[in-house]
């Protein structure tokens, strides 16, 4: 005979999971003794007396600490020396934790940035943003965002870009870079929008044919779609620039993940695009 089975027992034990696992991370956001224990026996082994001195607390505290991580399977002691180290699954744990942190790290940081940037479109940890800086932060001046990035740009010696919104100050400083020779090996994806307002303006197709003229290459490439942040990219340096109607708020990274983000999706469009001059002979008569 068929046993029958609940068919609400999957939602039951689903819930009683999910609460334990809230439990779980409450008792442990709700203590960082805690979480510093689990980080400094995530880098190794430790004395009772080590983690005593690393964590200041007493020595009471520090016992209820140890005995609460040990009986949640987090921590073990070795009998034998009375030293304690971090299980795989306490490791997990603290791992997950600390990327949480710093996660809501960044969004507490530039809340007003993070929630414009389009951060699904983003293939890195947002937590990598973690040591970003936002150029500018203090100024008046709505393009004092978008002169840091052109300044970084014009000391560099390679730039790669992909531009959705347009500024006109790059442009305009590669070409008295251009000038005085000393301009970069640079390359430049416009998406949709901004390859409309670069055809559409005749100063700036004067401009840009211009450099073009003297660097004896394509600088300036036009790809289909749309690009939801301009990102500049400046020798080992990102800049993550959004338009906020009347200027740039602009983010700087050098996390190793980010660049590697930055140039993968430069190739990318790179690769799918054509030369702006061949965008403009094959298509609609500029203004």
């Amino acid at each position: 005979m068929s046993e029958n089975v609940p068919t609400d027992t999957p939602s039951r034990v689903g819930a009683n999971a999910s609460s334990d696992a809230i439990e779980a991370a409450a008792f442990l956001a709700r203590s960082e003794h805690r979480v510093r224990v689990l980080e400094l026996l995530a880098d190794g082994r430790h004395a009772r007396e080590e983690l005593s001195a690393e964590t200041s607390v007493t020595r009471v505290t520090l016992s209820r600490i140890l005995g609460d991580l040990t009986d949640r399977g987090w921590v073990e002691r070795d009998h034998a020396d009375g030293g304690y180290t971090i299980t795989n699954t306490g490791r997990d744990i603290y791992d997950q934790f600390d990327r949480l942190l710093e996660t809501i790290a960044v969004g507490q940081r530039y809340p007003d940035i993070i929630d414009a940037l389009p951060t699904a479109w983003f293939d890195f940890d947002l937590r990598r943003l973690a040591d970003a800086d936002l150029v500018a932060a203090d100024s008046a001046d709505p393009l004092a965002g978008m002169r840091v990035v052109t300044d970084a740009l014009s000391r560099a010696s390679t730039v790669r870009a992909v531009v959705g919104s347009f500024a006109t100050l790059p442009m305009y400083d590669l070409s008295e870079d251009l000038s005085d020779g000393n301009a970069a090996d640079g390359e430049v994806v416009f998406d949709r929008n901004a390859t409309a307002v670069a055809l559409e303006n005749p100063d700036l197709v004067d401009r840009w044919r211009e450099i073009e003229a003297r660097t004896d290459r394509p600088v300036y490439y036009s790809a289909d779609g749309t690009i939801p942040c301009n990102v500049d990219i400046a020798d080992d340096t990102v800049f993550l620039s959004i338009a906020d109607g009347s200027g740039f708020d602009v983010l700087r990274c050098t996390d190793p993940a980010v660049v590697e983000w930055a140039t993968d999706l430069f190739r990318e469009k790179r690769s799918a695009a054509v030369p702006l001059e061949r965008h403009r002979i094959d298509g609609e008569p500029t203004a």
